[in-house]
């Protein structure tokens, strides 16, 4: 049986909606930039749902497993990285292009949309594909690091020219003294895996590798099948061919997921090895249930003998105005760049001397009553910004710089901040509710797993076990939280770093 009678790819959701063609209004953007942007995101999440992701991509499966049909939000999906750009549009058009896309591909569609126009599903059975390894090709040629030339948009463009591609997966180097964790996490190779949809276009790409144009000027493309540059590296680091797992939809994605051994696990109602999903992400249904076993779970048909591997925790998600951002292990944010910024949001002011650095502060929301206020420590320079993040007007700036404020009986110096430093600060915002996020998810798995008041249970937050207020070293844990509520009751604002005290 040939690979296209194998598999029935996805559709092609490109083209399947034409400007005029029930396009709707969107304030700001023409209809040609409602339709292009329709069908991008139609595109992107079919990929979603794709058998190239769906069966590798732990957190998105965790998803659909919340309920039995499958529905996943089309809000949440909204803040996935590759769909940001999106939000501007909306749920009711993301979901119409979904429709439309839907209807173009006749009786058996990959995703149906719910009557509410509020989630999305897969509509197909998921099953195993078998042979996604032969159709599957190793190009390098893209550029070394990450860039705005080598994106992982430019180059699926790159490749549409050859025909229908289900999946382009950008190699990476691994992070050193990481381990299994940094596994695939560090700079872009330059090079790729790339799944085409079709064995036949993939024969043709591989028969004229030699006239493809190039993805980078100057920089030679190096072009073969998936498995001769598997056989290729096995030989040249004498690896034995049958160590490498064929069957796995490509040797990148995490290899300790397999939906399908999940949906078996959800099917008997036992808890699976499921991403833990974050309580602010919308889900339909409820979150599935997730071993805690540190990795080690009941041997289960089929699966191979030999010790587990400890179990790779579940990436840490929060959203920050409006985005979804990952939490690295140290609690910071693990892509500074992705934090959204805009320009002028805040200001920063320098004082001189000692002061009341509360008196300041009320004096400057008599100006502008919705700001907070950061002043560090022995620092001399200050930032306020709007609850809201709003921009600070250039009214509002002048009412501040003519207010004749006074700290210590010097006067307040106001500045427009450069890009730069409202970054940073705005960085240091996120990192700040980051790290509340990453001790609240420590002290949670603490408590699952220890409990009690024995050995670093309770005593670290004023309890009377060992490290606690009474115990060996510990911290004084009721006073920090007496002091905390002390502050919540005098409504102090948050801040970055400590705020200076009377």
């Amino acid at each position: 049986m040939s690979a296209e009678a194998v598999v029935k790819p996805e559709a092609d959701v490109k083209a399947t909606v034409e400007v005029g063609a029930d396009i709707p209004a969107v304030e700001g953007k023409t209809p040609e930039e409602v339709q292009s942007a329709m069908e991008k995101a139609a595109k992107q999440i079919y990929f979603y749902f794709s058998d190239s992701n769906l069966p590798v991509d732990k957190f998105f499966f965790s998803l659909t497993a919340c309920n039995e049909q499958g529905w996943v939000p089309i809000k949440t999906i909204l803040t996935f990285k590759r769909m940001r750009e999106f939000q501007p549009f909306g749920v009711p058009v993301v979901a119409k292009a979904l429709r439309q896309a839907a209807a173009a591909e006749g009786s058996d569609p990959l995703v149906a949309v719910s009557e509410d126009d509020e989630n999305v599903r897969r509509a197909r059975p998921l099953e195993p594909v078998t042979d996604a390894w032969e159709r599957s090709v190793y190009v390098k040629g893209f550029g070394e690091g990450d860039n705005e030339n080598n994106t992982q948009e430019k180059i699926e463009q790159w490749f549409e020219q050859f025909g229908k591609i289900n999946a382009v997966r950008r190699r990476r180097e691994d992070l050193e003294g990481k381990g299994p964790a940094g596994k695939g996490k560090g700079a872009f190779k330059g090079s790729v895996f790339a799944e085409f949809a079709y064995a036949s276009d993939m024969a043709k790409f591989l028969a004229n590798k030699d006239s493809h144009p190039k993805f980078i000027e100057g920089e030679e493309l190096v072009i073969e099948a998936k498995d001769d540059y598997v056989k290729r590296k096995c030989k040249e680091k004498g690896i034995p061919e049958s160590e490498v797992h064929r069957s796995r939809p490509d040797r990148n994605a995490p290899r300790k997921f397999n939906a399908f051994r999940e949906m078996k696990s959800l099917q008997e109602g036992r808890a699976g090895n499921l991403a833990s999903i974050p309580k602010d992400v919308a889900i339909v249904g409820q979150a599935p249930k997730v071993h805690h076993d540190g990795g080690k779970r009941k041997r289960e048909d089929g699966d191979n003998a030999g010790p587990r591997e400890k179990k790779e925790r579940s990436p840490l998600f929060f959203e920050y105005k409006g985005v979804r951002l990952e939490i690295n292990e140290a609690g910071q944010i693990k892509e500074p760049s992705e934090v959204p910024f805009e320009e002028g949001c805040a200001v920063k002011f320098t004082v001189q001397g000692e002061g009341d650095w509360k008196d300041l502060k009320a004096k400057i929301v008599e100006v502008i009553p919705d700001v907070f206020m950061a002043l560090p420590g022995g620092s001399t320079v200050g930032t306020i910004a709007h609850q809201s993040s709003a921009k600070i007007t250039d009214e509002e700036f002048e009412k501040l710089a003519n207010a004749g404020f006074e700290y210590g009986g010097n006067p307040v110096n106001w500045e427009r901040m450069s890009e730069e430093e409202q970054r940073a600060f705005w960085l240091k915002r996120a990192n700040y509710q980051a790290g509340v996020k990453h001790r609240e998810a420590r002290d949670s798995r603490r408590d699952e797993f220890k409990g009690g008041r024995g050995r670093g249970g309770r005593g670290g937050r004023g309890g009377r076990g060992r490290g606690g207020h009474r115990g060996r070293g510990g911290h004084r844990g009721g006073d920090r939280n007496r002091e905390r509520a002390a502050a919540a009751a005098e409504g102090l604002p948050p801040t970055v770093g400590a705020v200076k005290s009377e």
